[in-house]
């Protein structure tokens, strides 16, 4: 597990429903920006350098009439600490669209750990394009809603057109100064990401629930995050959508709500671009630099020979600095390109490391299913062959894995065998992750194979988790070896040892922490990778598993 290079620290990408003056308003804004960072915005073709350390490259793409239609501003900030570009492209589709993007790519200068800021520019831009996702029309701040605009809500979650995530808050019974403070200052954070909406009171709620169901309803005082493709007549759909509950929303120990925006911008990060911008070429005009630096070199040698042309190779000694300081700029464009190339096969040799152990879990999972059915089957036809039919009918079926940690945190007080003392907030934080029903999933399974370890040692097993996990017993419910841990590396233990030290009951150790090495995998594959820490107390006082973390991964040699 390593901690991810990926550069693209932000991006939004706005659809413009008209074309009238797009590329004039991208430039003015942008100029506006500029001004304000720089006290300049040359917007003319070409680099130029705002400062010691800034440079800015303006482009231009014309259809065959001559007619300008695609533009794209990028500014280079080589900073100490990192090298910042900030691109924002204008392009427009056909005669009824325009496309704009702003991105935020951030190079580090050595293992720098950055948290940049999203770019002002992009809530400039929303205000004065007004920007549309399919019906969904995006703004800086929610739009009302009363229950007489409950229907079209309902079409903006469910048209099929929609690709951005659509941000869904309603008011609270009661009057709350955290939750008033807290949604308007999230909402913002998301505009041009996100399509944002507050349900205004207890009609509009109800309205609302009544139009897409119980499953997908947002009750009051909850945020829901709601992904496109929302089907309102499939329960299990609900679980894509993540929400937080007012009490998470209105408790002030509570940081969920700062995860509002981050997942916002995460799905606008891996979102696919548009192929107005993918298709989109820009003149590169690399070879015509080095030809015109050709040019004038081989010019100045000649005048130099020749007296009286002192004027003429003074003017063509500056074309020479300025190709030379062009092809600087080129050759700095492109190494920033190779890192982002290198950074996007990272990407895809994670991705298709995870594809794998996801097939490899699915075929699993299905062989777990049919041996639970087999077995179901087997016990079913003893007990109608003793005659005892009304015990082969389950008439509430068991409630199946959690689709998050909230849920799972909720319901870890069925296992009696495994008592959970970690820190529930670090947990939650794995919500946020777009694995996170994988991960929540995987930790229901580790929780239940911990619980029946605890219930064999009590009645006389004597083995480790380990052995409980490879040793065939009938009944018993264990976890891949594999992805068990028993004790971390001495260099781990010598420099982060501290981090291990986890809240245990008084009875098991005074001071209430206790150190926890073993841990249980559940994930391998990017810099999350969360994880289990858990102290073995089966022949102890409290004759259970102590699960002393739920979260991501900890600091180790690899991070």
């Amino acid at each position: 597990m390593t901690l991810s290079t990926t550069p693209l620290a932000h991006r939004a990408i706005l659809t413009v429903p008209h074309t009238e003056n797009v590329l004039g308003a991208v430039r003015r804004i942008s100029a506006q920006w500029l001004t304000t960072k720089f006290g300049t915005a040359p917007l003319t073709s070409g680099h130029h350098h705002l400062d010691g350390t800034s440079v800015l490259t303006n482009q231009a793409a014309y259809q065959a009439d001559g007619t300008e239609h695609a533009i794209r501003l990028q500014l280079r900030e080589d900073n100490p600490e990192a090298t910042w570009r900030t691109t924002i492209t204008a392009v427009t589709v056909g005669e009824s669209s325009a496309t704009v993007s702003v991105s935020l790519e951030a190079f580090p200068n050595g293992d720098i750990l950055l948290s940049p800021g999203r770019p002002r520019l992009i809530a400039d831009l929303v205000r004065e394009l007004e920007p549309a996702d399919g019906p969904a029309r995006h703004t800086l701040h929610a739009q009302h809603v009363g229950a007489e605009d409950v229907e079209a809500l309902i079409d903006v979650l469910c048209d099929p057109g929609r690709r951005m995530p659509v941000l869904v808050a309603a008011n609270p019974l009661r009057p709350d100064v955290l939750w008033s403070r807290r949604v308007p200052k999230a909402m913002p954070q998301c505009a041009g990401a996100a399509g944002l909406y507050l349900l205004l009171d207890t009609a509009a709620v109800d309205a609302f629930r009544s139009a897409i169901g119980e499953h997908h309803r947002v009750a009051p005082g909850a945020v829901r995050t709601y992904l496109a493709e929302v089907d309102p007549a499939w329960p299990k759909d609900a679980s894509r959508h993540r929400f937080l509950t007012m009490a998470r929303m209105s408790d002030p120990r509570d940081n969920a709500w700062y995860g509002i925006a981050r997942t916002i911008q995460r799905l606008a990060n891996e979102a696919p671009l548009p192929v107005a911008l993918r298709s989109l070429s820009l003149t590169d005009d690399g070879v015509q630099r080095r030809r015109e630096r050709e040019v004038a070199l081989s010019a100045v040698r000649r005048s130099d020979q020749i007296a009286g042309m002192r004027t003429d190779i003074d003017e063509l000694k500056g074309l020479l600095a300025q190709a030379d300081e062009e092809l600087k700029e080129a050759a700095r464009t492109a190494e920033l390109s190779a890192r982002t190339v290198a950074s996007l096969e990272e990407q895809l040799q994670r991705s298709g490391a995870r594809a794998d152990g996801d097939m490899q879990d699915a075929v699993d999972a299905l062989d777990d299913a049919e041996r639970a059915r087999a077995e179901a089957d087997i016990l079913r036809r003893r007990l109608r062959e003793a005659g005892r039919y009304d015990q082969t009918v389950v008439v509430t079926p068991p409630p199946g894995a959690p689709d998050s940690f909230e849920e799972l945190w909720e319901r870890a007080r069925e296992f009696d065998g495994v008592l959970v003392t970690a820190d529930k907030a670090r947990a939650l934080e794995l919500d946020e992750g777009a694995r996170a029903r994988v991960w929540a999933a995987k930790a229901w399974n580790a929780l239940r194979a911990l619980d029946s370890y605890a219930h064999a040692a009590r009645e006389g097993f004597n083995g480790s988790f380990y052995q409980h996990c490879t040793t065939d017993r009938s009944g018993a419910v264990t976890w891949p070896h594999k992805q068990y841990a028993a004790a971390e590396t001495e260099v781990t233990m010598s420099k982060w040892g501290r981090e291990r030290i986890f809240p245990v009951p008084r009875e098991v150790d005074a001071s209430k922490r206790s150190q926890m090495q073993a841990h249980l995998k559940l994930g391998s594959k990017g810099s999350t990778s969360p994880r289990i820490y858990i102290l073995d107390d089966t022949q102890g006082v409290t004759r259970k598993i102590i699960v002393g973390y739920i979260g991501p991964h900890l600091t180790n040699t690899k991070t």
